[in-house]
């Protein structure tokens, strides 16, 4: 079958040889930063080089054995004489054609020679249809391999030498029969296209992290779960029943969130199948699947906390009625029409429902000018366009458009971004919905008492268009603690817990629940007594909350009269009328991220401006400390590309990205210093680790201070969220008028615990005597140079935290809004001399578990 130019290059190697790749087509090798899906560009899959395609074979790029061929065709992997396993991709969201335009002229288990051809496609059809013709070639086994000598950046000819591999020789793992000692789980596919490269890779990535053995067995075959080209050979597609073993330490808690992962798509949109999940004898079910909910007998679902506060009520079910839109449009030019009035129509509901939102600053205000920019998307329209070319209907065209992008959102690392993904379902409804004539809404128009919604996923619109009083509170499978339904719960009140599973779609209508938001729990069928204490409690706490409320606006003094500032993290605009209702005597944190984020290009000086005057003007005039632009690590910017790095969170993060993009700096600082009264903002540095980073940002800040012609002083300031930083606090309070300490990340390189990673979760806690100790090193530091501390990590909100932060010498404490009103009343209840007396004995014991103890004690009633 050797019908292919000869190669350059002999790919035959002995063990632990490098290897040399060549290409298996011809086009332009670029690098796979620049292919526009986060599996392949942040290395999810593995390593290699991406080929913008001018022929129309793909060519074995070495000698090997052929591993799968995906059913559609789309892609394949080789496994080299080295053992390295290499994927080689067409295109990207191919698999979404089925298999059109596809040719496989190889099955798995054959052997070929480098340059044999392995698939052939249609380069014209691709182009009208795919989402990207880059063609990537991985190593995806990489542990043990190196890539190197990588072509990029030029046109590369078929059998040319892309890259190399290097590393030891190690043979395919084969799974072995799984140990009694470890946990098994079973869950359905869901998966539309199955389980392709991308979704492949996301598991691939999530096994990883578990030190343990990772199998999954599907239709009798068996996988490697921590190998993309193991997992994408099982040939697993929709519908099919996976089964998940999982050995080692934590075997049970890492198998279910293994389950929950699949169960909800792996970042892939996910659609059910008719059938129920069945169990095999002798294999655990997995609670995502169908648990058994009977009168009663109380269970407790487990889930993540979006909303304070408790709630008794009945399930009332949303259900998602699947809308069958016709893919053919009736001609290009009507299509267009009918998506341009949609548009139009939803454009002015999300203007009118701004207009009648209570205050122009309200976190709706916030979210339906969201919604209103996606609308005005080019890039959302464009694509929608092209589909309607092509002959699809409107409606078909703008719900792929956005189930596609949301599919995007949902594959990033960043769980902020991926939470907006609900906006886009959001908007794909509301427009199908205008388009069909169907109700927007799927919540019931008619609600009983005190019901508590269930939904795999509630959407903005949708809760936004309730009255607070209507429900009691939410319960979805799906979605996270920053999601926009989470922020609009809030500002309504409700309590709301997310993120809880498949279990919970479960539910029978009209079941008795206990909704407890702030621990994160809800117990389906409770029994009579819990009910009526959750009822007491209600009461009891309201009745505090009212309390409490009522002084809130008083400045906040220990009980012997010393000066503790109480004001709030802000992570946008309408945040912040709620911080000052509940009595935030400032801002000690505006994360400006919200600006940067969820768009496409960077946010103008002027609009930068409006924004933060906007944040101002609702603070009355109390300062507002502005955090300059904090991404990279787990919070990446689609306009502004970072070179990969295989430790993000050690890397380009915070103040080292603002000095790499000085202009984007300057534009910042300068909207800032724009805001008016002069003075009433302050400016904030992420990560600083040295005194040359401060001064180079208090120089930029000096020199458009100079260019605008201000002469009103401008207090700087540094986050300390690094050991460095804490350790050199005397330092570095030399240049800074003030440090404030950011726990969370503090916290994560303190106790070396990933604050992404769910296995390690229970150790990050910002009380451990190692973590205060370091807030005691920086607040001597700072009183050598008489310069203020504040604290505006999490722990800040935390009331077990606040005698011992206040004991340790923090003066000010920034806290999530909602909390400022019991925190300020917990506060004037402690002295000065008690709180550095348990601070002294928290910071010789050993264990967050003993400080916790120690605080638990001394003040019986948090």
């Amino acid at each position: 079958m050797n019908n292919g130019p000869s190669l350059k290059l002999v790919s035959a190697s002995p063990p632990s040889a490098t290897l040399t790749l060549a290409s298996p087509l011809s086009g332009w090798a670029a690098r796979l930063d620049e292919v526009p899906d986060p599996a392949f560009a942040q290395r999810l899959a593995g390593d290699g080089v991406v080929v913008d395609p001018t022929s129309t074979e793909l060519r074995a790029p070495c000698d090997g054995v052929v591993v799968s061929v995906h059913a559609s065709r789309h892609a394949c992997t080789v496994r080299a004489e080295t053992g390295a396993e290499i994927l080689l991709h067409i295109g990207i969201d191919t698999v979404e054609l089925r298999g059109e335009g596809f040719t496989a002229h190889v099955q798995p288990g054959q052997r070929v020679r480098a340059g044999d051809v392995l698939i052939g496609f249609d380069l014209d059809l691709l182009a009208r249809k795919a989402r990207s013709l880059q063609t990537v070639m991985l190593v995806v086994n990489a542990e043990g391999y190196t890539v190197t000598e990588r072509v990029e950046g030029r046109s590369v000819s078929v059998g040319e030498p892309l890259f190399s591999v290097s590393g030891n020789a190690s043979a395919p793992v084969t799974p072995e029969p799984a140990a009694e000692s470890g946990a098994t789980r079973q869950v359905r596919l869901l998966i539309a296209h199955g389980l392709h490269a991308r979704p492949a890779a996301a598991f691939a990535q999530r096994a990883r992290l578990h030190a343990g053995v990772v199998r999954v067995l599907c239709q009798g075959r068996t996988a490697n779960g921590k190998s993309v080209s193991a997992l994408m050979g099982l040939g697993a597609t929709h519908g099919d029943l996976l089964t998940l073993q999982v050995e080692g330490d934590a075997a049970e808690h890492v198998a279910q969130e293994l389950a929950e992962w699949v169960a909800s798509g792996l970042g892939d949109p996910t659609s059910p199948v008719a059938e129920p999940v069945a169990t095999a004898h002798g294999v655990k079910p997995m609670p995502v699947a169908v648990p058994v909910f009977q009168p009663g007998k109380e269970l407790l679902l487990e889930g993540v906390v979006a909303s304070p506060g408790s709630a008794v009520g009945r399930a009332v079910r949303v259900v998602d009625l699947p809308v069958d839109l016709p893919e053919q449009g009736q001609g290009v030019a009507r299509e267009e029409q009918r998506l341009t009035e949609a548009l139009t129509r939803v454009r002015r509901e999300l203007e009118e429902s701004m207009s009648g939102a209570p205050g122009s600053g309200g976190a709706r205000v916030e979210i339906f000018r969201a919604h209103l920019a996606l609308l005005e998307d080019p890039e959302l329209t464009e694509a929608a366009g092209k589909e309607i070319t092509s002959g699809r209907s409107a409606a078909w065209a703008w719900r792929t458009v956005m189930e596609r992008q949301a599919a995007v959102l949902l594959g990033l690392e960043d769980a902020r971004l991926a939470e907006r993904a609900g906006d886009l379902h959001d908007l794909a409804r509301r427009v199908v919905a205008v388009l069909t004539g169907e109700a927007s809404s799927r919540v019931p128009s008619v609600l009983p008492p005190e019901a508590i919604l269930i939904a795999d996923e509630l959407l903005p619109s949708e809760l936004a268009s309730l009255e607070p009083h209507r429900i009691a509170g939410i319960c979805t499978a799906r979605g996270g603690p920053t999601s926009h339904v989470a922020i609009l719960a809030a500002g309504m009140g409700l309590p709301a817990v997310v993120a809880m599973g498949n279990q919970v779609l479960a539910i029978p209508e009209g079941a008795p629940l206990v909704l407890d938001g702030d621990r994160g729990e809800v117990r389906v069928f409770p029994t009579e007594e819990t009910r009526e204490s959750t009822r007491r409690a209600m009461v009891a706490r309201a009745a505090h909350r009212r309390a409490h409320l009522a002084t809130a606006h008083e400045d906040c003094r220990t009980a012997d009269g010393v000066r503790i500032e109480v004001v709030a993290n802000l992570g946008r605009p309408g945040e912040a009328v709620t911080a000052r209702d509940k009595g935030a005597e400032g801002c000690g944190l505006l994360r400006t991220e919200f600006l940067f984020l969820e768009r496409v290009r960077a946010p103008s000086e002027d609009e930068q401006l409006a924004r933060y005057q906007e944040i101002a003007d609702a603070m009355g005039g109390r300062h507002v400390v502005i955090r300059t632009l904090d991404v990279g690590g787990d919070k990446p910017l689609a306009y502004l590309p970072l070179p990969h790095e295989d430790n993000p969170v050690l890397g380009l993060r915070g103040v080292r990205v603002s000095l790499r993009e000085p202009e984007l700096l300057r534009t910042q600082l300068r909207a800032i210093l724009r805001v008016r009264p002069a003075g009433v903002c302050r400016i904030m540095v992420p990560m600083v680790t040295t005194r040359a980073e401060l001064r180079a940002v208090r120089a930029m800040v000096d020199a458009e201070r100079q260019a605008l012609g201000i002469s009103t002083p401008v207090l700087l300031g540094a986050m300390v969220e690094v050991p460095a930083a804490a350790v050199l606090a005397d330092q570095l309070a030399a240049d800074a008028d003030f440090l404030s300490i950011g726990t969370n990340d503090l916290t994560q390189y303190v106790l070396a615990v990933d604050r992404g990673n769910p296995h390690l979760a229970a150790r990050l806690d910002g009380l451990h005597p190692g973590v205060l100790r370091l807030v005691a090193k920086t607040v001597e530091g700072a009183r050598l140079r008489g310069r203020p501390v504040a604290v505006c990590g999490g722990v800040a909100s935390e009331p077990r935290a606040a005698p011992l932060l206040i004991g340790l010498g923090v003066t000010e404490l920034s806290a999530t809004p909602a909390v400022v009103p019991d925190l300020k009343a917990f506060i004037r209840t402690l002295s000065l001399p008690r709180c550095e007396q348990v601070a002294r004995e928290a910071l010789k014991l050993e264990s967050a578990e003993a400080v916790r103890a120690l605080v638990s004690s001394t003040w019986p009633g948090l």
